[in-house]
């Protein structure tokens, strides 16, 4: 019996997915609520959010929960990014949402894209809110959020089985 829940392969398939060959960023973080240093930018944060578990009802499959983990992807970028890899050479560019868009591409292609199911692991994975834009005061950062859904079934009682 695995001792790894669904819920941790899944965060771990969504952190290698934003790592992966092509990706604008030259680091991908798990939930860090330090101040990321410039070095490490541009990168991808992913924090888990919530996981709605549901037993199915009279006439459902009681052995499985059938289970909603959300998932936010905030993207940072420095005024002062250098190219390298396949992000874009930033420098003594003024910083507006569009240096985002490739961020934005590759995560959307990366997460929800091709088969829709992070290559058959999850039952579903959608867009789950709008995007946010924001740029912390007094630091030349521009940053996005995202957030996803992925739907996954486990076995009742069993959270490291699939359902």
């Amino acid at each position: 019996m695995s001792s790894q829940s669904l819920r941790e392969q899944v965060l771990q398939i969504v952190i290698s997915r934003l790592g992966a060959t092509g990706s604008p960023a030259k680091k991908v973080f798990r939930a860090n609520t330090d101040q990321i240093p410039p070095k490490d930018l541009p990168c991808y944060n992913v924090f888990p959010g919530d996981e709605d578990p549901t037993v199915g009802g009279d006439f459902a499959d009681r052995e499985s929960t059938e289970r909603r983990l959300d998932v936010t992807v905030q993207i940072v970028v420095d005024a002062a990014t250098q190219k390298t890899n396949n992000s874009p050479d930033l420098r003594g560019v003024p910083l507006d949402d569009s240096v985002l868009d490739p961020f934005y591409v590759f995560a959307i292609q990366q997460l929800t894209g091709s088969d829709g199911r992070l290559g058959g692991f999850v039952n579903k994975a959608d867009e789950a809110r709008h995007v946010t834009v924001f740029r912390p005061e007094g630091r030349d950062l521009i940053g996005l959020e995202m957030g996803f859904s992925f739907e996954f079934s486990t076995l009742r009682g069993d959270p490291t089985q699939r359902g």
